[in-house]
């Protein structure tokens, strides 16, 4: 890992053909209630509950529920099944917002990938609609704002001649009415699609997107949450300068993984750290030799899971001079952070727990893992690989010692579980494509 450059080298990207659709609607009063009551709803300290709002919990993908206090290692092992639903294909992305869980599924055979809308308390399905595909599959993410869901989805010329582009899409939490859509066509191969998945912050929604055709051009999308209009692009230059890392956005900045050119030359390929105010320069930039990583932002730190750079690290997140860095078998996932731990997944199926301020590693265990792990009240919940190997198994944060395993064996989709209101929400096991585990009532 090197120091690349620091200073706005790079201003920003317009692209100059894309398009945002907004389908013609009329709000009713309905709506307004639905939306104004469940505003109320957990406004008040009555219905008061914790939301999961996007993969990964937050902007900053810590991946931790501080608020949870009633499933603990203590009683972890009690976890029953109270319901399971089915989504087509397996869920590759899921979020709980106000007692309803949205869940992006791929489709049966992975074709016409799918968004459905569950009742978190019983597993009713309460709407699902067809997305398409983005151009990023199983790499997908999905958030919400409380009124909206955002997902990935695919843009098919009207006429029906052309070809169909990748795009990110807003539809109504309530019915999945299509909000918004942006996507860039090209009409040419390969068609545009999104290069990094989105993540939601403060009413914009981030995502990496590459316009097609030979060379090609890519660039980061701050879009309006409400509405879809765009409010500024920064271009990293042609095919494979923008990473695959869901960006994370914090302290006035958004990090993202970028190559070539944004770096100041061609062998580039790392983290970038764009301003959010204008004219949303490049502030730094630090090279790793990868842009295939995780990113996650604790405080003033960037951590950073490596990929085939083959090291855990933590940046200065104000100017990515490098804090620390711990060798090992890295992966793209982004690192989960609890009380000056971190919990980073390896690309062997280990998780190692590193001290946050130093890197020196606490303990290190093989747990078959596949994707970030979840942490709340003291348990780390992590999605397995192998036949062998159940669906989700719960650990302590403390040791890594094993507390109980859901029953059957684990996927090929591994979406971070949810953990929130006395709940653990699972996906793709025998149980069904989304299940619930609570504690037994006395």
């Amino acid at each position: 890992m090197s120091k690349i450059s620091v200073g706005c080298l790079l201003g920003a990207f317009s692209a100059t053909s894309w398009r945002l659709e907004i389908p013609r609607f009329r709000p009713t009063r309905a709506l307004w209630l639905a939306i104004g009551g469940a505003a109320l709803a957990v406004a008040s300290p009555g219905f008061a509950q914790t939301n999961w709002l996007q993969t990964y919990l937050g902007a900053t993908h810590e991946s931790y529920n501080a608020k949870e206090t009633t499933i603990s290692t203590s009683n972890v092992a009690n976890l029953q099944s109270p319901w399971g639903t089915g989504v087509a294909g397996g869920v590759t992305a899921f979020a709980l917002d106000a007692g309803t869980i949205y869940a992006q599924g791929q489709g049966e055979g992975g074709n016409d990938p799918n968004l459905a809308a569950i009742d978190a308390a019983n597993g009713t399905t309460l709407w699902t609609i067809t997305t398409g595909n983005n151009g990023i599959g199983l790499n997908n993410t999905i958030a919400t704002d409380g009124a909206r869901v955002f997902a990935g989805c695919s843009v098919t010329p009207a006429n029906g001649h052309g070809n169909t582009s990748g795009g990110v899409c807003a539809y109504d939490e309530n019915n999945g009415k299509l909000k918004w859509r942006y996507f860039n066509a090209c009409n040419c191969l390969p068609e545009s699609a999104v290069i990094a998945p989105l993540v939601y912050a403060n009413g914009v929604v981030y995502f990496g997107y590459g316009y097609g055709g030979a060379g090609g051009s890519e660039y980061l999308v701050a879009a309006d949450a409400k509405t879809g209009a765009v409010l500024w692009t920064f271009g990293t230059g042609t095919s494979n300068t923008m990473g695959s890392a869901a960006p994370t956005v914090g302290n006035g900045m958004v990090y993202f993984t970028c190559g070539g050119m944004v770096g100041g030359s061609n062998g580039f390929s790392g983290v970038c750290a764009v301003s959010l105010s204008g004219p949303h320069d490049l502030v730094w930039s630090t090279n790793f030799g990868t842009g295939t990583m995780g990113l996650t932002l604790g405080g003033d730190v960037l951590y950073v899971n490596g990929g085939s750079a083959g090291e855990f690290a933590a940046l200065n997140a104000t100017n990515g001079t490098p804090i620390w860095t711990t060798e090992g078998n890295s992966s793209q996932f982004p690192v989960s952070l609890a009380s000056n731990i971190v919990y980073a997944t390896g690309s062997d199926g280990y998780v190692h727990a590193l001290h946050a301020l130093t890197g020196v590693e606490k303990w290190s265990l093989y747990l078959a893992s596949e994707s970030s792990v979840s942490l709340a009240n003291g348990v780390l919940y992590d999605d397995q690989q192998g036949s062998n190997n159940p669906p989700t198994e719960a650990y302590s944060m403390k040791n890594g010692s094993a507390l109980w395993s859901v029953p059957g064996s684990a996927s090929t989709l591994h979406p971070p579980p949810i953990i929130a209101n006395g709940t653990l929400y699972i996906t793709n096991a025998e149980c069904g494509s989304v299940c619930a585990y609570t504690l037994p009532t006395e």
